[in-house]
């Protein structure tokens, strides 16, 4: 018959539970290694105690922090130099232009000249901008042309300008006045002889757009021609020995002339002896490199006096046109101007017409 096993279990638990009280006596520390401990003696240097003031300056500067500033001499790691590229402008040359203040637009404007005016050189219109809407193009105003002066912008500094954001500041009107076309046709006065009658020379004149009844009588110096606002003025006799083509031989040619003045313009007309002239009286056809008068014709003749747009009361006198422009008179009594001949670029120098308003 087998023993139970609970007595030895009990018997092995009691035995362990006394060895382990035993250890934890042995290990304990006694009352007189808790109670006693050693002094402590002090090392490094005396602490000070801090004061109110102290702690008062500290929390002021808390309060009120100082601004961090960029020190005045720095230097970056790396910052790159600005280009630009103008591939359409110059397509087989020099096309990548570095920026300095010496770099123009392909159109002759400084760029520094666009930055100091907030003028955005990005913009691929930035020549017929206008944006102060006075009418005047950004390459119109940095050239700031006189009246028959035709500037190049490449060779200007910019400092001539008038303000592109000011619509007070732009160049002179007239200054946009060109001569587009003229017509000229033979003057209608022919000088066809003279002859000299006690001391006094008279002077036959033929009109090529009247008939045989109409024509002038012989009239002298002073005289009123009758046609044209004309009287006779100074007569200069002359005469040159010049080769004939046909016999080869020196013979007398008159060369003589006869003034005609116009009492109204004040212009004088030098006819030749037996020879065809150009008439002054032209057609001039003028425009004015404007918005508003791109497809304007101011048509006008030879003396006769016309206004301009943008120039209220004032009239000016057409006194010659040819091929190197036209010559008009402001009235009455004003300074003389010379009128340049349009070339078809100065279109492109023009900003676009405003918008029409919708009604």
């Amino acid at each position: 018959m087998n023993k139970p096993v609970e007595p030895i279990i009990l018997t092995v638990a009691l035995v362990l539970l006394g060895l382990g009280a035993a250890l934890l006596a042995f290990f304990y520390p006694s009352e007189p290694s808790i109670t006693v401990i050693p002094a402590l003696t002090a090392q490094g240097k005396n602490v000070v105690p801090l004061k109110a003031d102290d702690i008062a300056g500290s929390l002021a500067v808390w309060a009120s922090p100082t601004l961090w500033q960029e020190p005045e001499s720095h230097s970056r790691l790396f910052q790159s130099d600005k280009y630009l590229f103008f591939a359409s402008v110059y397509p087989t040359g020099d096309y990548i232009k570095k920026l300095d203040k010496d770099t123009r637009l392909p159109s002759g404007m400084l760029i520094s000249w666009c930055d100091a005016h907030n003028l955005d050189i990005t913009d691929p219109g930035i020549d017929r901008e206008d944006p102060d809407g006075d009418g005047f193009s950004n390459l119109t105003e940095y050239k700031n042309e006189k009246v028959g002066v035709r500037n190049d912008a490449h060779q200007l500094d910019g400092s001539q300008a008038t303000d592109p954001n000011d619509a007070k500041s732009h160049p002179d009107y007239l200054s946009r006045l060109r001569l587009q076309k003229y017509e000229q046709q033979p003057f209608h006065i022919f000088f066809n002889g003279y002859q000299q009658l006690n001391g006094v020379y008279l002077f036959q004149l033929h009109l090529s757009d009247e008939p045989s009844y109409s024509q002038p009588q012989l009239k002298k110096t002073g005289d009123p021609l009758g046609f044209g606002g004309y009287v006779i003025g100074t007569f200069h006799e002359a005469h040159q020995n010049i080769m004939d083509p046909n016999t080869h031989t020196m013979v007398d040619q008159d060369v003589s002339t006869l003034e005609l003045d116009q009492t109204e313009t004040g212009e004088k007309v030098i006819v030749p002896f037996r020879k065809e002239i150009n008439s002054p009286e032209v057609t001039a056809d003028f425009v004015l490199l404007m918005p508003t008068e791109t497809d304007k014709v101011i048509r006008i003749s030879a003396g006769k006096a016309f206004s301009i747009p943008y120039i209220p009361n004032t009239l000016f006198l057409v006194k010659e046109a040819n091929d190197d422009g036209a010559t008009i008179t402001q009235q009455p009594n004003g300074p003389t101007f010379h009128i340049l001949k349009l070339e078809d670029w100065e279109w492109n120098e023009v900003p676009q017409p405003p918008a029409s308003k919708q009604p």
